[in-house]
């Protein structure tokens, strides 16, 4: 593929929205920022550890379901806040839930974790 400065300036900047919504989210989001630490933390046991490639996959796909929800659950709620400013009970309702996806994504992460981890923890 040869690619030129213009064409590559032109998918950088097919990008940068992208790049520039996650790091709105990380700035204003706490829990982004705590799945990422997590996400760190979880990578270096997985170093010490000597998961499997498989492993690997399996942890990068949790890492990115869950860091994917959690976008998608920010932007519903800055949606929300921006069609209904102040308190709504049926605004309330639809960030309940999708915080609740995010929730039950992270929860099936960490049980898989435990999977993964807790065996080679005990032969470690």
């Amino acid at each position: 593929m040869n690619f030129s400065n213009s064409s590559l300036n032109k998918l950088f900047n097919a990008f940068k929205p992208a790049f520039n919504g996650i790091g709105i989210a990380f700035k204003s989001e706490r829990n982004l920022r705590f799945h990422s630490i997590a996400m760190g933390c979880v990578i270096i046991f997985s170093f010490v550890l000597s998961i499997s490639i498989i492993e690997w996959m399996i942890v990068l796909i949790l890492f990115a379901l869950v860091i994917a929800m959690e976008l998608i659950n920010t932007s519903i709620e800055k949606l929300c806040d921006l069609i209904q400013p102040g308190k709504n009970e049926r605004i309330r309702i639809i960030k309940d839930i999708s915080a609740g996806a995010v929730l039950w994504v992270a929860i099936v992460a960490f049980m898989a974790g435990l999977l993964i981890f807790l065996p080679k923890i005990f032969t470690f």
